[in-house]
């Protein structure tokens, strides 16, 4: 999302377009909490860097839909996106991309190789301090946890490479700060000062946790919304200002 953001701002500093025309696109699969949480925090770091920046969002209610996955890229292109990201498992939104000319910041893996001029940068997920751990587990005769969360201090989320032939100049410097940030806590990404819902700062959320069907806890506290500190999975589901579900 940060490098989203610098993208834009170098856009606007070199007079291709106007603020106002700072729009992302995400290719989702589904209104699930997984999908919400992901593609606003995306949201939040391009609006980090880049407060003019607006997102609309298409969901293909499917986690693997090639071929709506493209008709959902080309509809956000259609709808004056100029950097698209994803949360579904084909390479028809990259593929869009490179072939409209659109930046994409991709999913899960580099597209360096076969989208030279659009792609950005991405993440991933690397299982190997899992394997570790539960592997550990095993040979020590203790149990393996059933709720198990990973992330950049334990070496499970993982920034690809960036494409330094239109990367902002400044921009791995910019990520690598953030990163030490979030990894020393000194960075939240849903500090809720940082966003709106309907015109309203969100003090007070509570969330069904244990799929009974009741909303019985708070999740917000200190002034952020603590994703993934209560469970593993994700339930971050609100619907903030400046994204546009389509």
């Amino acid at each position: 999302g940060i490098v989203a953001g610098l993208k834009f701002n170098q856009m606007i500093s070199a007079g291709e377009i106007d603020a106002s025309n700072a729009r992302l696109g995400y290719v989702g699969a589904y209104p699930y909490a997984e999908v919400i949480s992901g593609y606003t925090a995306f949201y939040l770091g391009a609006k980090s860097v880049c407060p003019s920046a607006t997102m609309d969002v298409i969901f293909t209610d499917s986690w693997y839909d090639s071929a709506r996955e493209s008709a959902c890229a080309r509809t956000l292109i259609d709808r004056g996106a100029l950097i698209i990201s994803q949360h579904a498992d084909s390479m028809s939104v990259p593929t869009v991309c490179e072939a409209n000319s659109v930046y994409n910041v991709c999913y899960n893996d580099s597209t360096l190789a076969t989208c030279p001029n659009t792609y950005l940068v991405s993440c991933k997920v690397d299982w190997s301090p899992y394997y570790r751990y539960a592997i550990g587990q095993i040979l020590e005769g203790k149990a393996i946890a059933t709720d198990w969360c990973g992330g950049l201090n334990e070496g499970s989320v993982v920034l690809s490479n960036g494409n330094s032939s239109i990367l902002p100049d400044n921009a791995l410097d910019v990520i690598e700060k953030a990163k030490e940030d979030l990894q020393n806590n000194t960075l939240d990404v849903f500090d809720v000062d940082n966003f709106t819902v309907s015109g309203e700062t969100i003090y007070s959320y509570l969330v069904d946790l244990d799929c009974d069907g009741v909303r019985d806890t708070e999740v917000i506290s200190g002034g952020t919304f603590e994703e993934s500190k209560f469970r593993s999975a994700p339930y971050f589901d609100l619907k903030i200002d400046g994204i546009n579900i389509l």
